[in-house]
């Protein structure tokens, strides 16, 4: 992203010092990066961020850049630093003092043997708001258990309540553990610059991938904690809320009906062309409905079957109710919608730019996003070192053939 255009942006003149690999911290300095900070991604030497060889090889970049890497990656700078040498310690301790932000995924305690924790960090850069994101937490029985995004799926309850009905439990297609952590982790560092002045002596902020994917199910959490309430297993349908579901139309194509509001149920009702059931006392207020929910989805359902799904789309827009087709994703990004939008966004115009999902905080006074490509493993480490920390092309030069730096310039 060139100077110009940051200059708009909130987070201009922001420096983040990024040890983050796989997705959930990426997620977060993408963002950072979007909203005008400049940020340093901090790589192994040897095979760089894992994220690299996850997904599938992009044509025309290197061979370890992945579709996975590259949709995280945009807008930053990368450096491939030795972390296990000593001088490579010594590069990263003295990059924090050019950073404002410092932010890191490992397992608890890993920062902390290298030298590079909260403690040994905030001396160095007064005001350092440094953010960890971890499995489990800093502290308690399971602090050492590696973990990723499936395992907390699993471990949450993510999985136990998703699957259809009288089924196992089913995955959530996309990380939404990886990601809802990372959205953790940029609103807390947005927070925490927001309050830096109150806080000369620096802020950790720390979010637990646990925590994070319980927060997703904050709707359920009171009744499961204090009313000794299960959520099953309810495929296209709601535990809460009915009908809130995609119902099968003649044409085999599936339709989402959303009516969640007393109002949207009655014009549903309407809809569909019986008014009867606004009254009726299995079917008038949501308890009831969830009471009965079989016995109404199966005649919900009746109804559906009878007409293809572009006949339903008409009569139940029309009835100004929440619906939609139910879209494979390769249909969703070519939606009428998303296109107008613009949502999807080039990084760069060469034959290896690829399209990723625009920021979705769109505040004109910020100005465009751009996507500048991810970077290739150790491409900015020469101009990034002598731009912050002085160094010169000899001392580069001897970093690199020490190997505790790679120069892929």
């Amino acid at each position: 992203m060139s100077q110009k255009s940051n200059e708009s942006k909130p987070l201009a003149g922001v420096r983040v010092l990024d040890f983050t690999h796989a997705a959930a911290g990426p997620f977060a300095s993408m963002f950072l990066a979007d909203l005008g900070a400049q940020v340093y991604k901090i790589e192994k030497p040897k095979g760089g961020d894992g994220a690299r060889t996850m997904g599938v090889p992009v044509p025309a970049r290197a061979p370890n850049d992945s579709d996975y890497f590259v949709s995280l990656n945009r807008n930053k700078q990368g450096l491939a630093i030795d972390l296990t040498a000593p001088e490579g310690i010594v590069l990263a301790r003295e990059l924090v003092k050019q950073c404002d932000v410092v932010l890191e995924n490992f397992r608890p305690g890993v920062m902390d043997r290298l030298g590079l924790g909260f403690d040994a960090l905030k001396a160095l850069r007064p005001g350092l708001v440094y953010a960890s994101i971890s499995a489990f937490g800093s502290s308690g029985p399971w602090v050492d258990r590696p973990a990723n995004d499936i395992i907390m799926q699993s471990v949450s309850g993510l999985m136990g309540i998703t699957g259809e009905v009288g089924g196992g439990p089913v995955r959530i297609g996309a990380p939404i553990s990886d990601f809802s952590s990372g959205l953790f982790m940029l609103s807390g560092v947005l927070a925490a610059l927001f309050a830096r002045a109150q806080h000369p002596e620096g802020q950790h902020v720390e979010v637990a991938m646990l925590e994070a994917s319980l927060n997703m199910m904050s709707n359920y959490i009171p009744s499961v904690a204090d009313m000794g309430a299960q959520v099953a297993r309810l495929g296209r349908g709601h535990a809460q809320i009915v009908p809130y579901q995609a119902f099968i139309c003649a044409d085999g194509e599936y339709l989402m009906i959303g009516a969640f509001t007393r109002g949207f149920w009655v014009n549903l009702c309407h809809a569909l062309g019986h008014p009867e059931w606004i009254t009726d006392a299995k079917y008038a207020t949501n308890p009831a409905r969830l009471q009965h929910r079989a016995e109404l989805t199966a005649k919900l359902q009746e109804i559906f079957i009878t007409q293809p799904r572009t006949h339903w789309t008409e009569v139940i827009t029309k009835a100004d109710v929440p619906n939609s087709p139910v879209y494979e994703l390769h249909d969703a990004i070519h939606s009428d919608q998303v296109r107008h939008l613009n949502s999807l966004m080039p990084t760069g115009s060469d034959e290896a730019a690829v399209r990723v999902v625009r920021n979705p905080m769109r505040v004109k006074a910020w100005g465009e996003y751009q996507a500048i490509r991810s970077p290739g493993l150790g491409e900015n480490t020469r101009s990034v070192l002598k731009e912050l920390l002085g160094k010169s092309d000899s001392e580069v030069d001897s970093l690199v053939q020490r190997n505790v730096v790679v120069d892929a310039q």
